[in-house]
Protein backbone atom coordinates (compact mmCIF):
# COMPACT_ATOMS: atom_id res chain seq x y z
CA UNK A 1 0.00 0.00 0.00
CA UNK A 2 2.79 2.86 0.65
CA UNK A 3 4.54 1.89 -2.52
CA UNK A 4 1.23 2.44 -4.46
CA UNK A 5 0.81 6.19 -2.49
CA UNK A 6 4.58 7.03 -3.30
CA UNK A 7 3.91 6.23 -6.78
CA UNK A 8 0.76 8.49 -6.64
CA UNK A 9 2.77 11.61 -4.29
CA UNK A 10 5.81 11.47 -7.05
CA UNK A 11 3.15 11.77 -10.55
CA UNK A 12 1.91 14.61 -8.73
CA UNK A 13 4.67 16.43 -7.40
CA UNK A 14 6.52 15.93 -10.45
CA UNK A 15 2.93 17.70 -12.03
CA UNK A 16 3.20 20.58 -9.87
CA UNK A 17 7.36 20.81 -10.37
CA UNK A 18 6.43 20.30 -14.25
CA UNK A 19 6.85 23.17 -17.19
CA UNK A 20 4.43 25.33 -18.04
CA UNK A 21 1.95 24.81 -20.92
CA UNK A 22 -1.85 25.55 -21.44
CA UNK A 23 -3.86 25.34 -18.10
CA UNK A 24 -4.63 21.45 -17.31
CA UNK A 25 -8.26 20.08 -17.10
CA UNK A 26 -9.49 20.63 -13.76
CA UNK A 27 -9.95 17.02 -11.76
CA UNK A 28 -12.95 15.39 -12.47
CA UNK A 29 -15.14 17.27 -9.59
CA UNK A 30 -13.94 20.76 -9.72
CA UNK A 31 -16.37 22.43 -12.14
CA UNK A 32 -19.98 20.23 -11.81
CA UNK A 33 -20.39 21.25 -8.06
CA UNK A 34 -19.86 17.93 -6.79
CA UNK A 35 -17.79 16.99 -3.55
CA UNK A 36 -18.99 20.39 -2.39
CA UNK A 37 -17.39 22.56 -4.76
CA UNK A 38 -18.23 25.04 -7.84
CA UNK A 39 -14.85 25.35 -9.65
CA UNK A 40 -14.28 28.48 -8.09
CA UNK A 41 -12.97 27.87 -4.66
CA UNK A 42 -16.37 29.07 -3.02
CA UNK A 43 -17.77 27.45 0.01
CA UNK A 44 -18.62 23.98 -0.10
CA UNK A 45 -21.21 22.17 2.00
CA UNK A 46 -20.68 18.30 2.11
CA UNK A 47 -24.17 16.63 2.40
CA UNK A 48 -23.25 13.41 1.06
CA UNK A 49 -20.61 10.81 1.40
CA UNK A 50 -19.34 11.87 -2.07
CA UNK A 51 -17.94 14.78 -0.41
CA UNK A 52 -14.89 13.31 0.98
CA UNK A 53 -13.98 11.66 -2.42
CA UNK A 54 -10.56 13.16 -3.48
CA UNK A 55 -9.22 13.29 -6.80
CA UNK A 56 -6.69 10.75 -7.47
CA UNK A 57 -3.02 13.18 -6.97
CA UNK A 58 -2.15 12.49 -10.38
CA UNK A 59 -4.73 14.57 -11.56
CA UNK A 60 -3.95 17.33 -9.52
CA UNK A 61 -3.69 20.54 -12.24
CA UNK A 62 0.01 21.73 -12.31
CA UNK A 63 1.10 24.70 -9.85
CA UNK A 64 3.30 25.65 -12.60
CA UNK A 65 0.00 26.30 -14.99
CA UNK A 66 -1.80 27.64 -12.12
CA UNK A 67 0.75 30.64 -12.76
CA UNK A 68 -1.03 31.45 -16.27
CA UNK A 69 -4.03 32.27 -14.18
CA UNK A 70 -5.94 29.38 -12.96
CA UNK A 71 -6.47 30.27 -9.20
CA UNK A 72 -9.55 28.10 -9.13
CA UNK A 73 -7.74 25.20 -9.89
CA UNK A 74 -4.71 26.08 -7.71
CA UNK A 75 -7.74 26.06 -4.68
CA UNK A 76 -9.38 23.28 -5.93
CA UNK A 77 -5.86 21.18 -5.89
CA UNK A 78 -4.69 22.69 -2.82
CA UNK A 79 -8.47 20.94 -1.54
CA UNK A 80 -7.69 17.74 -3.63
CA UNK A 81 -4.16 17.21 -1.49
CA UNK A 82 -5.73 18.08 2.06
CA UNK A 83 -8.78 15.29 1.69
CA UNK A 84 -6.37 13.00 0.16
CA UNK A 85 -4.41 13.75 3.41
CA UNK A 86 -7.48 12.84 5.56
CA UNK A 87 -8.35 9.73 3.68
CA UNK A 88 -4.74 7.97 3.87
CA UNK A 89 -3.30 8.85 7.17
CA UNK A 90 -6.77 9.43 9.26
CA UNK A 91 -9.58 7.76 7.94
CA UNK A 92 -6.68 5.23 6.17
CA UNK A 93 -5.05 4.90 9.59
CA UNK A 94 -1.74 5.04 7.49
CA UNK A 95 0.08 7.05 10.12
CA UNK A 96 3.06 6.30 8.28
CA UNK A 97 2.07 7.79 5.32
CA UNK A 98 1.90 11.61 6.69
CA UNK A 99 5.56 12.30 4.82
CA UNK A 100 3.93 11.68 1.82
CA UNK A 101 1.69 15.18 2.57
CA UNK A 102 3.95 17.32 4.78
CA UNK A 103 6.96 19.58 4.29
CA UNK A 104 10.13 18.56 6.61
CA UNK A 105 9.59 22.13 8.05
CA UNK A 106 5.52 21.62 8.63
CA UNK A 107 4.55 22.74 11.67
CA UNK A 108 1.11 21.59 13.57
CA UNK A 109 -0.17 24.25 15.75
CA UNK A 110 -2.71 22.02 19.07
CA UNK A 111 -3.44 25.29 20.68
CA UNK A 112 -3.06 24.22 24.84
CA UNK A 113 -1.55 21.15 22.97
CA UNK A 114 0.59 22.90 21.89
CA UNK A 115 3.41 22.69 18.32
CA UNK A 116 4.71 19.99 16.70
CA UNK A 117 7.62 21.21 14.34
CA UNK A 118 8.88 18.97 11.78
CA UNK A 119 7.53 16.75 8.85
CA UNK A 120 8.59 13.52 10.52
CA UNK A 121 7.62 14.86 14.21
CA UNK A 122 4.21 15.34 12.69
CA UNK A 123 3.55 11.90 11.43
CA UNK A 124 4.86 10.94 14.26
CA UNK A 125 1.90 12.56 16.34
CA UNK A 126 -0.29 11.45 13.46
CA UNK A 127 0.63 7.79 13.45
CA UNK A 128 0.10 8.01 17.52
CA UNK A 129 -3.39 9.14 16.85
CA UNK A 130 -4.29 6.21 14.65
CA UNK A 131 -2.35 3.95 16.73
CA UNK A 132 -4.62 5.25 19.74
CA UNK A 133 -7.97 5.08 17.83
CA UNK A 134 -8.01 2.44 15.30
CA UNK A 135 -11.20 3.17 14.13
CA UNK A 136 -10.76 6.56 13.65
CA UNK A 137 -12.93 8.14 10.79
CA UNK A 138 -13.21 11.82 9.69
CA UNK A 139 -16.55 13.40 8.71
CA UNK A 140 -16.47 16.40 6.60
CA UNK A 141 -18.84 18.49 7.13
CA UNK A 142 -17.46 21.97 4.92
CA UNK A 143 -14.16 22.51 3.04
CA UNK A 144 -13.17 25.80 1.12
CA UNK A 145 -9.77 27.50 -0.09
CA UNK A 146 -8.47 30.63 -0.96
CA UNK A 147 -4.99 31.09 -2.20
CA UNK A 148 -2.72 28.73 -0.65
CA UNK A 149 -4.68 27.47 2.57
CA UNK A 150 -7.76 24.85 2.76
CA UNK A 151 -10.13 25.29 5.83
CA UNK A 152 -12.32 21.86 6.79
CA UNK A 153 -14.59 21.56 9.25
CA UNK A 154 -15.37 17.82 10.40
CA UNK A 155 -16.62 15.47 13.08
CA UNK A 156 -14.00 12.90 13.85
CA UNK A 157 -15.06 10.00 15.76
CA UNK A 158 -13.62 6.76 16.95
CA UNK A 159 -12.58 4.30 20.04
CA UNK A 160 -9.87 4.96 22.43
CA UNK A 161 -7.68 2.15 22.72
CA UNK A 162 -4.25 3.52 23.48
CA UNK A 163 -2.84 6.27 25.83
CA UNK A 164 -3.23 9.72 23.45
CA UNK A 165 -2.50 12.93 25.46
CA UNK A 166 -2.08 10.87 28.53
CA UNK A 167 -4.99 9.92 29.10
CA UNK A 168 -5.43 6.21 28.90
CA UNK A 169 -7.27 3.90 26.33
CA UNK A 170 -10.19 1.72 27.46
CA UNK A 171 -12.42 1.40 24.51
CA UNK A 172 -14.24 5.47 25.77
CA UNK A 173 -16.50 6.04 22.38
CA UNK A 174 -15.08 9.30 21.36
CA UNK A 175 -16.91 12.32 19.21
CA UNK A 176 -15.56 15.77 18.56
CA UNK A 177 -16.36 19.21 16.26
CA UNK A 178 -12.94 19.98 14.68
CA UNK A 179 -12.06 23.05 12.56
CA UNK A 180 -9.21 22.84 10.54
CA UNK A 181 -6.70 25.45 8.72
CA UNK A 182 -4.26 24.21 6.51
CA UNK A 183 -1.47 25.82 4.92
CA UNK A 184 -0.13 24.44 1.90
CA UNK A 185 3.30 25.10 -0.11
CA UNK A 186 4.45 23.17 -3.96
CA UNK A 187 1.23 20.93 -3.39
CA UNK A 188 2.76 19.94 0.07
CA UNK A 189 1.02 20.50 3.63
CA UNK A 190 3.27 23.43 5.48
CA UNK A 191 1.38 24.30 8.25
CA UNK A 192 -1.77 23.16 10.02
CA UNK A 193 -3.95 24.92 12.43
CA UNK A 194 -5.77 22.39 14.30
CA UNK A 195 -9.06 23.78 16.19
CA UNK A 196 -10.39 20.50 17.80
CA UNK A 197 -13.22 20.41 20.63
CA UNK A 198 -10.93 18.75 23.63
CA UNK A 199 -13.54 19.76 25.88
CA UNK A 200 -15.56 16.78 23.64
CA UNK A 201 -12.39 14.37 24.34
CA UNK A 202 -11.78 14.87 27.92
CA UNK A 203 -15.64 14.47 28.30
CA UNK A 204 -15.80 11.29 26.44
CA UNK A 205 -13.11 9.93 28.08
CA UNK A 206 -14.41 10.50 31.43
CA UNK A 207 -11.21 12.57 32.36
CA UNK A 208 -13.39 16.03 33.14
CA UNK A 209 -17.12 16.68 32.63
CA UNK A 210 -17.46 21.05 31.95
CA UNK A 211 -20.08 22.69 33.50
CA UNK A 212 -22.29 23.31 30.51
CA UNK A 213 -22.56 19.54 29.70
CA UNK A 214 -25.74 17.44 30.74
Amino acid sequence: MRAIMVVLVAVSLAACEGLGGSPAAPGPNAADGRNGTNGAGDLVTAESADAQTATPLQEIPSAQRWSHGDEAAKVEANKQVVLKFMQDVLDGHHGDHAGLYLTDDMQWHGGTVGTVAGGKNVGGLMTQVVTSIPDLHTDVKDIFGQGNKVVVRLVVSGTLQGSLLGIPGTGQRLQWDAIDLYHLRDCKIVEEWAGEDFTAFLNDTGTYKAPWIP
